[in-house]
């Protein structure tokens, strides 16, 4: 097996840290390096490769683990094939210890076994590898907060671009260099940059600053992955920063390189170009947790255009993006009455969007500003109202608000009857964690849609087998047998409340789609 952490866009877990939890007590049988994790999965299945997609840990009981060498070394060779990361062999009711013959091929192909006592049950396996997940979740929005506010107050400081590729390698734990469009300025490079770019580098460089070229890209250079990121978008790019390591950026690490790169855009702005900054930089500041007391008079007069602002001190947070990539106004022509706007050029990962911060008008005022979006051809969400140092949380409210509007293609205003627990979660993972909760079912084929209609019924219905089966029109031993099969497949067990509410929550978050 591959030691390593999945890949940059993976969200997983090393297998020493599942083998590390004492509350867990297994046993390493075969050790075969440190495999990334992406989920624990219980599966009883004569094939269970079919059904995998790699990297998970398998766990098993081995009620159907062929009786011959020859089948094991089958078996075994389909989870090496399919990538995944571990087996997790209970013992009891079916063996007593786990079978040589397993063993062996194990050693042989150099795939992790592990001994899972009878004392832990796989449900308590599969909650420990998903609270490690949230674990990392969690650290990585912590270290994008804290980019971000870094970032934000490099923006002040003296020779800011230099302090903003400092902040950007710092926190990626790389190097950074600004090559300039024009060849007669100087690059700004940081601490363990190298001195010249390298010569292979540069049809790299001028492919992604030709106007229908690409804007992000990634090659190899020396013993270190070099990743490439314009400024600016042509003909009027500024640039191309160029961070260096030799580990593949991860999903929050391209987050703060997208932040560092719009920064240096607008800090390159020449003096005719000076009305975007305050816009953009002063939101940035403020929905990214960068707000003081100090501050927070400025957004009286910068919240609304036509100086009607009165003095209640209640802000609310605008989330908007295109209904169609057709007929709609360009987002600097948009009608929101408010100098704090956001607006991000598409992307290939986030797309279009605008976010601005308001000043509270009331609601009936607001929703016709909604309406007058719509008929501009943006679907916005807008949170409640706010006092500025809750602006980073309006924000959030409103970007999962937005969710929802976009799925049903009215906006939407936060108010009474809005789900507070839209909010829990970051709107950008929630399709990853529905399909991590959901596991196999979360799959778009007809068993996988026929399992999460039971399970949203026999939930609705309290576990009560007679009417979730009236409800679905079938037998109730089809509701059992749905029901067992589900367990199995997820690993977990239906009698436990906290499992039943991760699960409903799982299947009553629509996905929206790209956003």
């Amino acid at each position: 097996m591959v030691d390593g952490t999945g890949g940059a866009d993976s969200h997983d877990v090393p297998l020493s840290v599942v083998t590390g939890r004492r509350d867990l007590s297994l046993t390493t049988v075969v050790a075969a390096g440190d495999p990334a994790i992406t989920w624990a999965v219980a599966s009883e299945m004569v094939e269970p490769a079919a059904y995998l997609r790699g990297g998970e840990l398998l766990l098993t009981a081995g009620v159907n683990l062929p009786a011959t060498a020859a089948g094991v070394r089958a078996y075994v060779d389909s989870l090496v094939r399919t990538g995944v990361g571990a087996i997790g062999f209970g013992v009891a009711p079916v063996y007593d210890t786990i079978p040589e013959r397993l063993i062996e091929q194990c050693h042989s192909q150099g795939l992790p076994l592990l001994e899972v006592p009878q004392a832990t049950p796989f449900a308590a396996v599969s909650r420990a590898v998903g609270e490690e997940l949230e674990e990392r979740h969690l650290r990585d929005v912590r270290r994008l907060g804290e980019a971000h506010q870094a970032l934000a107050r490099a923006v002040t400081a003296t020779a800011p671009v230099q302090r903003v590729l400092s902040v950007l390698a710092d926190s990626l734990g790389a190097w950074a260099v600004l090559e300039p469009s024009d060849p007669g300025t100087p690059a700004h490079r940081t601490t363990g940059a190298p001195r010249s770019t390298d010569p292979e580098l540069r049809p790299l460089i001028a492919k992604l600053t030709d106007p229908a070229g690409p804007r992000g890209a990634k090659a190899p250079s020396g013993t270190d992955e070099v990743f490439l990121h314009t400024v600016g978008v042509p003909p009027q790019e500024r640039g191309v920063v160029l961070v260096g390591r030799p580990e593949p950026l991860g999903i929050t690490d391209r987050a703060v390189l997208r932040t560092a790169t719009a920064l240096l855009d607008l800090l390159s702005r020449t003096v005719e170009d000076a009305p975007p900054v305050p816009g953009r930089l002063l939101t940035g500041l403020l929905l990214d947790g960068g707000l003081d007391e100090a501050t927070a008079p400025l957004l009286a007069e910068l919240t609304d255009t036509r100086g009607r602002t009165g003095a209640t001190g209640a802000y609310r947070v605008l989330r908007a993006r295109p209904l169609t990539q057709d007929r709609r106004t360009a987002p600097g022509d948009l009608p929101l009455g408010t100098h704090l706007v956001d607006r991000a050029a598409p992307d290939a990962d986030a797309g279009e969007y605008v976010r601005a911060v308001l000043a509270d008008r009331g609601e009936q005022a607001h929703r016709e500003h909604l309406d007058l979006l719509r008929a501009h051809g943006w679907i916005a969400a807008l949170s409640a109202p706010a006092t500025a140092p809750e602006l980073p949380e309006a924000d959030r409210r409103a970007a999962a608000l937005l969710v929802r509007a976009r799925a049903s293609g009215e906006p939407l205003l936060w108010g009474e009857g809005t789900d507070p627990f839209a909010v829990l979660l970051d709107p950008a993972g929630t399709s990853g964690l529905r399909r991590e909760l959901l596991g196999p079912l979360a799959r778009d084929t007809g068993a996988a849609r026929t399992l999460r209609e039971t399970l949203r019924v026999w939930l609705a219905r309290h576990g009560n087998w007679d009417r979730a089966a009236a409800d679905l029109g079938v037998h109730r031993n089809s509701v059992r047998y749905r029901i067992g099969r589900i367990e199995r497949d997820l690993g977990v067990d239906l009698a436990d409340a906290e499992q039943r509410m991760r699960l409903w929550f799982a299947l009553t978050r629509t996905e929206a789609g790209p956003r």
